[in-house]
């Protein structure tokens, strides 16, 4: 099979499935994530809110759709079992029945709407994890199960992200690090390689004006400090490393944890070094 997942192939599936229903450390994370994600599935099941204030209802329950799918992915994997499986095709097939009828949110201050956050940034975030959770399912699906997903819900919300919303998406900022992590990491999910490109390169592809590796060679110092600060540095990490080990897999030619004086390295040992003497990362925001 050529198609593997973005983030855990399926020999790595395999391999932690030796660890299901075990006392080792491994195996207690898995039974930890098992347990909360069937409590959600069972307590929740399939529910698309409308648009509502940040942090509100509304808010919560998208986060937290786009965070079980995304474990529910890994755990289809490792454990093939198929509820997981089923329950990220309903909750994506929802999605998308409903996202092209949507009108944008309400924007509460200088960063553009999406379709279901106030924020384009936190539409990002869920546009990346449902395209890891769908990875983990595509080669389960039928043609016109990918078509109605990808269609009706990835690629348009990758059209608001790179066409409605262009003049924000090479920003060199925290904004723009999810958003190019996000487009790359749908486009790879979804075989849509000129996505990627955009991701990786900028809208004008010239590796200078945006994009991924733009971001990469603007954002630090020499020695690994995030210019927006230590709060930003810890939620910036995030997209870097999801989107870089996805390239890693993808594109390993790209040579992505080499980049910029292995760029990604020196920057995760200068966040650490900012940490208080008890490990605690300072907790500043702007």
């Amino acid at each position: 099979m050529s198609y593997q997942p973005l983030l855990l192939n399926f020999d790595e599936a395999a391999q932690l499935r030796e660890s299901l229903n075990t006392q080792t450390l491994l195996g207690k994370a898995l039974t930890r994530d098992i347990t909360q994600t069937d409590e959600y599935m069972a307590s929740v099941g399939i529910e698309v809110p409308g648009h509502g204030e940040g942090g509100g209802y509304e808010h919560n329950r998208h986060k937290q759709n786009y965070i079980h799918m995304d474990l529910a992915g890994r755990l289809f994997l490792i454990t093939q079992e198929d509820k997981y499986r089923n329950y990220i095709v309903d909750m994506l097939t929802a999605y998308a029945t409903v996202y092209p009828t949507l009108e944008s949110n309400v924007s509460r201050d200088s960063n553009p709407p999406g379709k279901l956050f106030h924020q384009t940034l936190n539409e990002n975030m869920w546009m990346l994890y449902a395209s890891c959770a769908y990875s983990c399912i595509y080669h389960t699906l039928d043609d016109a199960q990918k078509q109605h997903i990808e269609d009706n819900l990835l690629k348009q919300m990758i059209d608001m992200f790179v066409v409605t919303y262009a003049h924000d998406f090479d920003i060199i900022h925290n904004h723009g690090l999810w958003a190019v992590a996000a487009v790359g990491i749908c486009g790879y999910a979804i075989n849509d390689q000129a996505s990627v490109d955009k991701a990786l390169y900028g809208l004008k592809l010239d590796k200078v004006s945006g994009g991924f590796l733009a971001q990469l060679d603007q954002l630090f110092s020499p020695d690994g400090y995030y210019m927006e600060g230590p709060y930003y540095h810890r939620f910036s990490l995030r997209p870097i490393y999801l989107f870089a080990e996805a390239i890693e897999r993808r594109q390993p030619e790209i040579g992505i944890y080499q980049f910029n004086d292995s760029v990604i390295k020196t920057t995760s040992y200068a966040v650490m070094s900012t940490a208080f003497p008890d490990g605690t990362l300072p907790a500043l925001n702007d």
